[in-house]
């Protein structure tokens, strides 16, 4: 049975983890499977939009610690490699160039968090669990969690729910800004695929752009936004999406 499963819903591609036994904990070779599809994913023309979630009763425990230690976990220089490893990866889906959406049922902790948070959008079960539980095991967050935090909840949250490493709701992590919204278990799911059906009838180049620009936007001063926003408009203006769109709200208008 594989790790990782992939469903497709039109222009939406599904990528569920799949080790429900162990709460969809990741092993190293969970870890580059996950990658490679999304590489995959991210050449496939097909693909507009994709889900992320988790088979089960969990998104993800993060890191299989049982695994780490078979794996020689323990050495310092393996350590430094696969955290370092974990945070590339996570860099490359927050730049994935489509719009991704996280699906968080039930238990999401440790790094698995930064693959929620990387995602563009963050929709969670009322049942979901947050918890960056680092300070627990004597670590400090990786897989990026220290980058999302602050940016999502603000430092001084951010210091605090590392400090006490206790799980919090789901309308906690509404309430702090971690999540975009909660809805009902069993609407979790239906609502993240009409939410990517919706995004994935949008012009794909001017998503990708848009997407990217926001991306930098917290970095970047103004003049270079306004500088990117311009370069990436002028681009746009002269493709058939942009036109085919133009002319289809112009005949809603009439109509109207």
């Amino acid at each position: 049975m594989s790790d990782l499963l992939l469903e497709r819903d039109g222009a939406v591609a599904i990528v569920r983890f799949n080790r429900p036994e162990r709460l969809n904990a990741f092993t190293p070779e969970m870890n580059l499977a996950l990658t490679e599809l999304l590489r995959t994913l991210r050449d496939d023309e097909a693909v507009r939009v994709v889900i992320l979630t988790g088979a089960g009763r969990a998104f993800s425990a993060g890191a299989d610690l049982k695994a780490l230690v078979a794996s020689g976990g323990r050495s310092a220089a393996v350590g430094y490699q696969r955290v370092k490893a974990a945070g590339l990866r996570i860099a490359e889906l927050m730049e994935f160039p489509k719009p991704t959406i996280a699906a968080v049922n039930g238990v999401v902790a440790g790094f698995a968090c930064s693959l929620a948070f990387a995602c563009d959008v963050v929709l969670a079960a009322a049942s979901a669990r947050f918890a960056i539980g680092f300070s627990k095991i004597g670590y400090v967050p990786d897989g990026g969690v220290s980058y999302f935090l602050p940016r999502l909840a603000g430092l001084p949250r951010a210091k605090e729910l590392y400090f006490r490493g206790e799980p919090i709701t789901a309308a906690e992590a509404d309430r702090i800004g971690l999540v975009n919204r909660v809805v009902a278990d069993e609407r979790l799911m239906g609502e993240a695929l009409e939410l990517a059906r919706q995004i994935a009838e949008r012009p794909a180049a001017a998503l990708r752009m848009g997407k990217a620009i926001l991306n930098r936007s917290l970095a970047a001063d103004y003049c270079t936004v306004i500088e990117l926003e311009a370069q990436a408009q002028g681009i746009l203006g002269t493709t058939e999406e942009h036109q085919q769109a133009v002319r289809a709200f112009a005949e809603r208008g009439r109509k109207d």
